[in-house]
Order: C-alpha cells, then sequence, then structure tokens
C-alpha cells in the first residue's frame, strides 16, 4: 500500500565543518596525562608482585630474658611451612635500657632478613603485683615501636586463644611442642619460647586474634 503520510527526507547538514576527533583536555596536557597513566599502572604492577608474595607471619612470645620468634609462610590455599625460629637472650646483669635496646636491634634484624608482612604478639597476663609485670610491659612497647617503624600494625593474640587453636588454653608446653613438630616435620623442640612464638604465629595465621 502506497504510504500516505511519509517521513519527510531527513535534512543534510549546512555545516561543512565537523571535528575529526573529540579533544576533552588541551593539547598541551596530552603527554603529561599519558605519562600519568603509566605512572599509575606501573605502580599497580608493583604492588600485584609484592601481594603476590606468599605472606610471612613474625610470631612473638615477649620476655625481657628469653624472647622467642619464629616466622611462618604460607600461601592462603596451602599449608604453612616454618622458615626460621630462635630466641634474644638478654644477660640479667645488664642493665634494662641496654636489654631493651638489644631486643629492639635484634628485632629489626630480623624484620630486616625475613621481610614478614605480618607481625602476632602475645597478649601477656598483667598483674601490677608481679616484679616483672613493669619490664614487660616496656618490652611489649619496643615491640610495638619496632613493627611501627616497618609499617606493620601488631595482631594481639591471648595465650589462652593461641593454644586452644593447637591444644587446649590450658596446654603446657611439653605438650603443645609434640604437636608442632608433628604438623611442621620439626626436629625435637627444646621447651622454651620458640615453641610459643611457633604456635602464636600459626594461631595468627589461622586467624584467631584478641577480641
Amino acid at each position: 500500500m502506497p504510504n500516505y503520510h511519509p517521513l519527510p527526507h531527513p535534512q543534510r547538514t549546512q555545516w561543512h565543518h565537523l571535528p575529526t576527533k573529540a579533544i576533552r583536555v588541551p593539547e598541551c596536557f596530552v603527554k603529561e596525562i599519558k605519562a600519568y597513566a603509566i605512572s599509575l599502572d606501573q605502580d599497580q604492577n608493583a604492588e600485584t608482585s609484592s601481594t603476590s608474595q606468599s605472606p610471612r607471619w613474625l610470631g612473638i612470645k615477649p620476655s625481657i630474658s628469653q624472647l622467642g620468634w619464629a616466622i611462618l609462610e604460607a600461601e592462603p590455599t596451602e599449608d604453612p611451612n616454618i622458615i626460621d625460629f630462635g630466641l634474644i637472650l638478654t644477660n640479667y646483669d645488664d642493665s634494662l635500657p641496654h636489654r631493651l635496646a638489644e631486643i629492639e636491634t635484634d628485632l629489626q634484624a630480623i624484620i630486616k632478613e625475613y621481610q614478614p608482612a605480618h607481625i602476632a604478639i602475645e597478649q601477656p597476663f598483667i598483674n601490677p603485683e608481679f616484679p616483672s609485670t613493669s619490664k614487660l610491659l616496656q618490652v611489649l612497647g619496643i615491640l610495638n615501636l619496632v613493627a611501627y617503624r616497618h609499617g606493620l600494625l601488631p595482631t594481639m593474640i591471648y595465650p589462652a586463644t593461641w593454644k586452644s587453636n593447637v591444644d587446649t588454653p590450658k596446654a603446657q608446653r611439653d605438650e603443645i611442642a609434640p604437636i608442632l613438630e608433628h604438623m611442621f616435620y620439626l626436629n625435637p623442640l627444646k621447651l622454651d619460647a620458640r615453641v610459643d612464638a611457633i604456635a602464636i604465629a600459626y594461631a595468627a595465621w589461622c586467624g584467631y586474634v584478641m577480641i
């Protein structure tokens, strides 16, 4: 059928100087914007590569005389491995400032060598009536200071929390050590602060934190 109401023919514009490309910024800034975008991409790639590395946890059992530490590493979907562990020992005859400085220096060396992404510290039971309480509080201050200087925010874990992660809340070292030896294929562990440090790092990796 014939169309009795035909649409009018489209009118061609009389303006013959249409732009060939859209210019949203002045030409003088194009190079600067491209350079800035490239720098953002490079930073993002660097961040991605750094986060793709296996996360490492540093577990710490605080003490003025025998501080235990342990480095644990694992991918989120894999079982963790113990990289290293040890003790920071200070001499009882030295002055308190000297012993605190020794802990600070040794801990900085450990962090610099192993580059942990996280730090887990035991939150000990504080009793003002105990003579060692003042020293232990100052050790905790040093630990937090060193962590802060390295851009890390410590995770605090109660003793009952990290103990219950491997055994019972009141478990002793002689009960925890065999479990850790079996889990991480370790030689017989000496019953000292290193046992606690390994268990603290493992509890933090499992997600057990202080509430």
